[in-house]
């Protein structure tokens, strides 16, 4: 079975559909930025790093509007937008809060601080026009991402220009391998290494159908941990990103494998810890017109633990999960106790995200254990998944799924928190391959390992259910559930009614004035070390929680 792709909107390299205004009492919001620290001098104009923050309610132009860090102002502002902004920041700027100071048509306000660290370091440039014989300097740029890459230390920045495209290979079947002539290749904690491309700027790595990898890190006996990703194209033939250090932050970047294949991901992190997965756009990934079982769009697999997934666009892919945490022994198919990788996976934040159009699941929690850290998604947006068996053999097919399988060690126990999401259309597919698997939400595995809902939002479409596998696992409470009947008697407090969606034909989920869903939830907090500073509660939008006298249900608060 075929499922169209859709055209979405992919603006400025926001990868999110956001609607048209934040509602006018609440002051602009930062979701995160590309870099948290860097110098202030340096660089062109001697003005130091650009930094970009995305959020929303930045406003359409700058007006009057500023960005301060540490109470500095910024130097320039080459691009702003409502839900993005670049600037470079000067020597004004001080360690301290990032913070939009709204001023102009667009309102007025101060928005939540984003910690920066003004520090020591080099900035280089890449131009299409540079050479690799020259310093690197915006004066006289090197010629390509692979030189920038090899000769970068702890704490530099590299800004590749426009027109830039890494296509050949660089080593080790990759178009950009982050390992230095064989060896280690590491930035450092609060000092990574940065590729960044310009202020719009479009920069390429890689190319359709080509090598196997975009970015890798190889998988030998070097190291490459510390690394920030901002901004670029990265295409792979079977594989876009393929990390294993520790450190990384991949931020706003537009990433593609089409015709990719195989048991790996278009993104895949093994072995890797700490990672931030920000604002990008997968699309495009997979061989069609049918899925295969074990290629996904965004894969952490053997041992990735300490993860945070956010504001993320993932959609339209030939792949068989959006979003997958599953971690296999790396020795296949059984080396015995001398192999003791693939344990389960805990400290894992899925939030903000919008996924739709896969084969299977739109996010799998495989081998999970959060009785050793926080297991739980938020704030997703999830609709039109689970439409099609794969190619080779069954599958899952609800939105948001835990497996319950173990590879090594114990078996997982503790609670996968689910909460504020708002699911459509999950698992129209029913053949017999989805028995068990089905639904808004599935649990299976051991008793100990449990699946809680709260605040959430499901519509069903007719012949679709809401609960699928061990049901006894699934509680929950305050969820509202609409278009296959009752809620399941395995959740308290359900409310069963239309939940008044903005456009469900245009895919606005956001909730009109009149929806059941104000007010109806419980209060629920994050347990996400990543996030710390976007000043409380919050929603999809940014908008705080509350808005009224107790929190809405679903991914979308409202002031209404």
């Amino acid at each position: 079975m075929k499922f169209p792709r859709l055209l979405f909107l992919f603006f400025l390299g926001v990868s999110q559909i956001l609607p048209a205004q934040v509602p006018a009492n609440t002051s602009p919001r930062i979701f995160f930025s590309d870099l948290e620290s860097g110098p202030n001098i340096g660089g062109q104009k001697n003005h130091g790093v650009w930094v970009t923050i995305w959020g929303k309610g930045f406003g359409a132009t700058r007006d009057s509007s500023t960005v301060t860090i540490g109470g500095g102002p910024a130097a320039e502002y080459p691009i702003w937008t409502d839900t993005k902004i670049t600037f470079q920041l000067g020597p004004a700027a001080k360690s301290g809060p990032m913070v939009v100071n709204l001023k102009g048509k667009s309102g007025s306000g101060a928005s939540n601080g984003l910690a920066f660290t003004v520090r020591a370091g080099k900035i280089y440039f890449v131009a299409a026009n540079g050479s690799d014989w020259r310093n690197g300097s915006f004066q006289s740029p090197w010629k390509t991402i692979t030189y920038a890459k090899d000769r970068m230390s702890a704490g530099d920045v590299s800004y590749i220009k426009d027109g830039v495209a890494q296509t050949s290979e660089d080593h080790f079947t990759a178009y950009l391998s982050m390992d230095r002539n064989g060896g280690s290749n590491s930035g450092k904690a609060g000092a990574p290494k940065a590729l960044v491309a310009y202020p719009g700027a479009r920069v390429t790595i890689g190319k359709a159908h080509g090598l196997d990898y975009g970015i890798r890190t190889p998988n030998i006996a070097s190291r490459a941990d510390y690394w920030v990703i901002s901004q670029l194209h990265i295409i792979g033939g079977k594989q876009a990103i393929d990390v294993g250090g520790t450190g990384w932050k991949i931020v706003g970047n537009d990433i593609e494998c089409p015709g990719g294949d195989g048991q790996v991901g278009c993104v895949e992190a093994s072995q890797a810890s700490g990672i931030k997965f920000y604002g990008n756009e997968v699309h495009n990934a997979g061989a069609g017109p049918v899925a295969s079982k074990f290629y996904h769009a965004i894969y952490f697999s053997t041992d990735s633990n300490h993860i945070d997934v956010g504001w993320n666009h993932i959609h339209d892919n030939f792949t068989c999960r959006a979003v997958q945490f599953h971690s296999s022994p790396l020795c296949r198919p059984n080396c015995g106790a001398r192999d003791q990788t693939g344990h389960n996976q805990f400290d894992l934040h899925v939030h903000d995200n919008l996924i739709h159009g896969d084969s299977c699941n739109g996010i799998n929690f495989a081998t999970v254990d959060p009785s050793k850290g926080a297991v739980e998604a938020y704030n997703n947006v999830i609709y039109h998944v689970g439409v099609a068996d794969p190619k080779d053999g069954g599958g899952a097919f609800s939105c948001i799924y835990v497996a319950g399988i173990t590879n090594t060690g114990p078996v997982g126990t503790g609670t996968v928190e689910v909460f504020n999401n708002t699911l459509y259309d999950c698992a129209a597919n029913r053949s017999r391959n989805s028995d068990g698997s089905r639904g808004a939400f599935s649990a299976v595995g051991g008793a100990g390992l449990t699946m809680r809902l709260r605040n959430n939002i499901v519509y069903q479409l007719p012949g679709e259910v809401y609960i699928d596998g061990n049901k006894a696992q699934i509680s929950g409470d305050k969820n509202l559930w609409f278009g296959a009947g009752n809620g399941p008697g395995q959740t308290t407090g359900n409310l069963n009614a239309d939940p008044q969606f903005i456009d469900l034909g245009k895919s606005d989920f956001h909730l009109r004035g009149a929806s059941p869903a104000h007010d109806a939830g419980t209060t629920v907090l994050p347990n996400n070390p990543f996030v710390v500073s976007k000043g409380g509660a919050a929603d999809k939008d940014g908008v705080s929680r509350p808005q009224g006298k107790a929190f809405d249900l679903g991914a979308y608060e409202s002031s209404n």
